[in-house]
């Protein structure tokens, strides 16, 4: 029998919307505060992605930032594409909004049909969405990897 990696992949990222799984990462900060620092999931989009990315060992755990899971995926080797050339499960880093509402990159999955699945600020948690957001961001860089099914 094999696991099908891939497959695992694109079920746990479509399953994800509607989660509240990814609205929190607490920290202490130098005076001994307590912070959530993804703003009730505000700021949740790393996170997300970073989350579903560590469960299939495609990544070095969670991370709190666009910047950071970049480098991230370029450490395990995930192969930046042509962003004109979208597949099933890349990853797609979205650029600052055309109108300038949010100041910070973004992050999320490609799940076909031109379909992305993305940390929500409005609502706090994963929804699936048009892959440009209806053409109000542009897609800065996108991501893929090679999947292996295993043995179990």
């Amino acid at each position: 029998m094999k696991r099908l990696n891939f497959e695992n992949y694109l079920t746990t990222i479509k399953n994800s919307c509607g989660t509240n799984m990814f609205r929190n990462l607490y920290i202490l900060d130098d005076q001994g505060q307590k912070i959530d620092v993804m703003e009730n999931g505000n700021l949740s989009c790393a996170i997300f992605v970073t989350s579903i990315l560590s469960q299939f060992k495609k990544i070095d755990g969670r991370h709190a930032t666009v910047e950071g899971t970049i480098k991230a995926l370029q450490k395990y080797n995930w192969q930046k594409n042509n962003n004109q050339n979208l597949e099933i499960g890349d990853i797609i880093i979205w650029d600052i909004p055309k109108d300038k509402s949010y100041n910070h990159l973004h992050i999320g999955f490609y799940i076909g049909n031109t379909l992305a699945v993305s940390n929500s600020s409005e609502n706090g948690f994963p929804i699936a969405h048009h892959y440009t957001f209806n053409n109000s961001r542009d897609i800065l860089e996108t991501y893929r990897t090679n999947w292996f099914d295993e043995e179990i």
